[in-house]
């Protein structure tokens, strides 16, 4: 063989293996970028702060890049998650290549969130899908940040309430609602007003807060409440995002007192003497108001024993004047001691009330049998008298001077 012939023998060998290497770098290269058809990145996963309110609102920002082929279907999406793993929230999905930034203000309360517990956290995902590749249908997690959500404590505040209140008064007041972490009003919420008694409903009404969180009430203690205990209850509305939204005030209804001042009265008696009392009845409206024309039963009582029952009326200053001979209060001479137990009854405004008088006889009274014994001492008395009226005759008739005759009379000269 020459040597121009081996030379050119050597040239085709050479070429092919060019060839060849170059074939082997052609597929290397095709095969990198086949496995490096879908490209994604997260630049950055933000929000303003970790720990929320759920009458706030959560500002996110986010920064990604995404590149793939063009048979590829690949998409970028922002998802909420609870920590049961449900979803609750999710961006749209963003299909454009490139690097990009978004921001999103997602407010709390419209988050499809049970807020039936105090604390909630949430889990914040950046993914990515990729509908054309069997291999990235489960999304592509590129970043995961976790914050926590907490329910405010609402505080109830009321003006002008009274716990007592008078029946046939009203109770007016404000109820001012508010949040106890920032003491800002609430405004525009819904509430539910009811007053309950022995487990029924008596009231009902709702109310809207205004700017300042309040609401004004103006309650009857005759149409809108019982007599005794009431609750007043507030329950805001659709608040299962706030720690606290019912809250309950108890009102006690009651009659108007009735009072009592003695005027004249005295505990110790004579047996033979009549019983004078006069008593003041008045109640407190404001200023003092007599109790006019109303009846006072009166019970007198022998050692518990109820010897007499009388009713008698107050006069138009609501003065009760009480006059008794002896025989209202006979009792057993074995016993000095008696008392009075004035009833009223009250009224459809006015409480009941009662005042015990008691008494002691000074002198007790003679036996059962005093008519016998009376008897035999007057008739003890005339005969005494009538002793001495002849034990003074006979003394008398004894030393009265006797008259000599006229013929016995002698006259010396």
């Amino acid at each position: 063989m020459s040597f121009y012939k081996l030379i050119k023998k050597h040239n085709v060998k050479r070429k092919k293996l060019v060839l060849i290497i170059l074939f082997i770098l052609l597929s290397i290269a095709f095969i990198g970028k086949s496995s490096k058809a879908l490209e994604s990145e997260i630049i950055y996963l933000q929000t303003d702060k970790e720990l929320y309110y759920t009458d706030e609102s959560i500002q996110l920002e986010v920064s990604w890049m995404l590149d793939y082929l063009e048979q590829e279907n690949a998409s970028f999406q922002i998802r909420f998650f609870d920590t049961l793993d449900n979803l609750i929230w999710n961006s749209s999905e963003y299909r454009e290549k490139g690097t990009f930034e978004q921001n999103w203000t997602i407010k709390i309360e419209y988050l499809n969130l049970n807020f039936t517990n105090f604390s909630n956290t949430i889990y914040i995902k950046a993914c990515v899908f990729n509908e054309g590749n069997e291999e990235y249908m489960t999304p592509i997690v590129l970043a995961t940040k976790f914050i926590t959500i907490n329910k405010r404590n609402i505080c109830c505040e009321l003006s002008n309430f009274t716990d007592k209140l008078t029946l046939g008064k009203n109770l007016s007041l404000n109820a001012r609602f508010y949040s106890e972490d920032t003491n800002l009003s609430l405004s525009g919420r819904d509430i539910i007003v009811t007053i309950i008694s022995d487990h029924s409903t008596i009231y009902e009404h709702n109310y809207t807060l205004n700017s300042y969180g309040l609401i004004s009430l103006k309650l009857s203690s005759m149409e809108d409440m019982v007599l005794g205990i009431n609750y007043l209850v507030f329950n805001i509305s659709n608040m299962f995002i706030y720690n606290r939204s019912i809250f309950s005030f108890e009102i006690l209804v009651e009659k108007t007192h009735v009072y009592v001042d003695i005027i004249k009265y005295r505990e110790k008696i004579g047996w033979s003497e009549n019983l004078n009392i006069e008593l003041f009845f008045y109640y407190l409206d404001d200023v003092i108001a007599p109790l006019i024309n109303q009846t006072i039963k009166i019970l007198i009582y022998d050692n518990s024993t109820m010897n007499h029952q009388i009713f008698l009326n107050t006069d138009s200053f609501g003065i009760l004047k009480i006059n008794l001979s002896t025989s209202f209060y006979e009792i057993n001479y074995n016993n000095n001691k008696f008392y009075m137990d004035l009833i009223f009854n009250g009224s459809t405004f006015l409480k009941d009330k009662r005042v015990v008088l008691n008494f002691e006889i000074l002198t007790s009274k003679l036996p059962t049998n005093y008519p016998f014994i009376s008897l035999i001492v007057i008739i003890s008395l005339i005969i005494l008298s009538l002793l001495g009226l002849i034990s003074y005759i006979y003394q008398y008739v004894k030393k009265k001077p006797k008259f000599k005759k006229i013929s016995e009379i002698s006259f010396k000269f």
